[in-house]
């Protein structure tokens, strides 16, 4: 491992400051992809793991863990994508975690639907 997102090692960080998103690559043979989500949001959130809402209560961490494990190449790509903490997440099946900050609604998109 090349450096640690909220104490859990990854292999790489990327971090997009246009958007704020966050990219990371985790070893999946030594970490879950819910661990590394989890540590990976709680670096763009700039908190602690344990402050952040149960993964659990936005989807089965040992379903999404199943679903992005570790797969061959001739099985292509397979991801996950929710939204958790105001974040949109994207799990891929390689070892690659996207977590953007979904935008802020603004006062016009309500003024917009208030006669509806």
């Amino acid at each position: 491992m090349d450096t640690t997102v909220s104490g859990v090692g990854v292999e790489a960080v990327e971090y997009v400051q246009e958007s704020g998103a966050v990219r990371t690559q985790f070893d999946q043979e030594k970490t879950p992809a819910s661990m590394a989500v989890i540590a990976t949001l709680a670096d763009v959130m700039d908190t602690d793991p344990v402050e952040l809402d149960p993964l659990y209560s936005t989807l089965d961490p040992d379903e999404l863990d199943a679903l992005v494990r570790v797969r061959n190449g001739t099985n292509g790509d397979s991801h996950v994508e929710f939204t958790h903490e105001g974040h949109a997440i994207t799990v891929h099946s390689y070892g690659v975690i996207s977590v953007t900050p979904e935008p802020e609604p603004t006062a016009e998109k309500y003024e917009r639907g208030a006669g509806r």
